[in-house]
């Protein structure tokens, strides 16, 4: 029976198909462009290339110019080429024709983005900059004006953006954005880039930590420090440790060099012995020898030796055995640190 167009559609069943036309949407728009980016890859133009070892050849910054998306873009660029160790700037083409010209040397290399190869701003940029003795390059996704004024154009092969209008800046900011990415890694690599050089550029970030973050920079010392004469009684050392809330007691002599420590574990060992725990000292409670680090290794490398010994604190000595420090996990987990 067909269902009288009066009666009310199930709101279960309007809702199913409302939100699985929206996933269908979704997964399409990006779908349009992924497909935008394999069709780059099949028809990669040869200039990229050219490109890549023009960079490779610049002795000042690489400098950026788009207006609108491709200003965006352009901003995006700066950031990934800076935090690979490629010098770069921003430059508003706007601003540029205002006075912010100024900021570009003859050695920078001046790349302008623009999806159909035009812009007035650019049009006027591009004479002055090449006047000065500054190379000019052209990313876009069709031929324009702007194409016969710089040195290297590099055409993105485009079919259609992924908006239904086929209007707004979709898959041809993303082709632009991921071929711009491309460039920053394979010219990275050929500097001969590295983990190291990256974390400098990202000290707050966890490879920065990982790569930098020194043992001196979290430990505990002076005051902080849970310090325990060779003969100090149970009832006193349990105070010391207790007070400085470390987990752990550091047997020292009179010079600070370190005799042994006393964690929680010998704690709860010597208390087996009932009372008579009050009347031994530090000597006989004690693991002598452990393990100790000095303040110059990474604070990583603390957190791995604590993980492999399964051990929660380490001593921070000198070379001559003298105690500067100690450094607890919770310290070094609070700093950003992980194994993962």
């Amino acid at each position: 029976m067909i269902q009288n167009s009066k009666e009310k559609i199930n709101p279960a069943i309007a809702k199913d198909f409302f939100e699985n036309n929206i996933r269908r949407d979704l997964i399409q728009i990006l779908s349009n462009e992924a497909e935008a980016i394999n069709y780059l890859i099949e028809n990669f133009p040869t200039s990229a290339q050219i490109l890549v070892e023009t960079i490779l050849k610049t002795k000042g910054r690489v400098v950026f110019c788009g207006i609108g998306k491709s200003g965006f873009v352009a901003r995006k660029l700066v950031a990934t080429f800076s935090s690979l160790g490629i010098v770069s700037l921003f430059l508003h083409p706007a601003e540029a024709l205002h006075g912010d010209l100024g900021m570009v040397s003859s050695d920078d290399l001046f790349i302008a983005i623009s999806k159909s190869g035009s812009g007035i701003e650019l049009e006027q940029i591009i004479p002055l900059l090449k006047s000065q003795g500054n190379k000019t390059v052209l990313i876009c996704c069709s031929n324009g004006i702007l194409t016969q004024l710089v040195d290297l154009t590099v055409v993105l092969p485009f079919k259609k953006e992924a908006c239904d209008l086929n209007l707004a800046p979709t898959s041809s900011s993303t082709l632009c954005m991921a071929f711009g990415d491309a460039l920053a890694v394979v010219v990275s690599k050929l500097k001969g880039f590295g983990k190291n050089d990256f974390a400098k550029f990202h000290p707050a970030g966890a490879l920065g930590k990982r790569l930098l973050l020194k043992v001196s920079c979290v430990m505990c010392k002076e005051s902080e420090l849970p310090f325990i004469n060779f003969d100090t009684k149970f009832e006193d050392l349990l105070l010391t440790i207790t007070s400085k809330k470390l987990g752990v007691g550091i047997v020292i002599d009179k010079d600070k060099k370190l005799l042994g420590v006393i964690t929680d574990g010998d704690l709860r060992r010597a208390c087996e012995h009932g009372p008579q725990i009050f009347a031994k000292k530090a000597s006989e409670i004690m693991t002598p020898k452990p393990k100790t680090i000095t303040e110059d290794i990474l604070a990583y490398d603390a957190l791995s030796i604590m993980e492999e010994f399964n051990i929660t604190s380490l001593v921070v000595a000198q070379q001559d055995g003298k105690v500067v420090g100690l450094v607890h996990i919770h310290d070094l987990l609070k700093s950003g640190l992980s194994l993962d």
